[in-house]
Parts: structure tokens; sequence; C-alpha cells
């Protein structure tokens, strides 16, 4: 995480300096900062080519608790950082009094079990709201596990208010 804090006041940094506010060639009336701005919005549009984004709206689950609807699966690509991951956002409303905590468990993609490393999601929400928990699947070391047909977990509940408590939902995503 702080290397990406870094790079990305390096990269606004050098993007302040080699703009200045100038304009490019004489036939533009654009700044080079707005220019450049475009440039990296295109090269945004051109990267997300690689990856994907698939709206969804399946409840998984609908208590006396809560309720978690799976909203969107999108494969997010940055070629100026050369990373990639896959985000799964769940709209989660709490219906109890207490703060609850939402986590994914067990994540498989293909049919093929996906390292813990790779996972990151635990979203706080409390008595009353609603938060968006978003699974963050990214591989710092390597490349992504295949995510053709689709991806499965458990979706975690429980309260640290109310160690009683716990609800555990399968969730199926098709990415066909």
């Amino acid at each position: 995480m702080n290397k990406r804090l870094l790079a990305a006041i390096f990269g606004s940094a050098m993007v302040l300096a080699a703009c200045g506010g100038e304009t490019t060639g004489s036939d533009s009336s654009e700044p080079a900062e707005e220019k450049e701005t475009q440039q990296a919005e295109e090269k945004q549009t051109e990267s997300a080519a690689d990856g994907f984004s698939k709206e969804f709206e399946q409840v998984i689950v609908d208590n006396e608790n809560i309720k978690a609807t799976l909203t969107k699966v999108e494969k997010v690509v940055d070629e100026m950082w050369d990373e990639e991951k896959v985000e799964v956002t769940f709209e989660v409303e709490n219906k109890r009094e207490d703060t609850i905590e939402v986590q994914a468990r067990e994540v498989s993609a293909d049919g093929k079990m996906v390292d813990d490393a790779m996972l990151s999601m635990s979203q706080e929400v409390s008595g009353g709201k609603l938060a968006d928990a978003v699974l963050e699947i990214q591989n710092y070391e390597g490349d992504l596990p295949k995510m053709e047909d689709n991806i499965e977990m458990i979706l975690h509940i429980f309260s640290w208010d109310d160690m009683d408590y716990t609800e555990n939902h399968p969730v199926n995503i098709d990415l066909k």
C-alpha cells in the first residue's frame, strides 16, 4: 500500500512538473495538463478492454439480520502500474442493532481454490446501515488465477459484540 502511495505522489509530481500550464503545439488551444489528462483517460479506456465488468442484482441472503446482494464483478487492469485485480462487490444491509463484519471465505475460481494471500475483504457495517463489501483478488507476485466460468465463496458474517452470532452463505457467481 505504501508503494502505491509513493508511486501516486511521484507520478503526480512528475505530471505537475511536466505540465506547467503550457500549451502543446501551435494549433492546440488546450493546456498540456488537460491534454495529458485526456490521454490518461484514453489509456484507461484502452486498458479496460483487457478487463471486464459484469453487473448483477443477485440476492445472496435476505433474512431478519442482513440483506446481501451481489452487484458487480470487475477485472481492473492498470497498465501504468502493471497491476490487475478482480473486485467482487456486495451491497450489504445490516438489519441488526450491533455492528457486523462481512468477510469472504473459501474462495475458488473455476473449481480451484484461490490462495488466501491474494484475498482482501473485511467490511464493518453499523447497525441499520448499508455498505459495499468488496472482495479484492490481487496477486502481487504473479498472474491472477483464471476466472472464466465462475467464482465460488462463503460469505461469512459475524459480530464482534455478540460472539454467538455468525452466518455463512454460499455464493456462486456465473461469469459466462
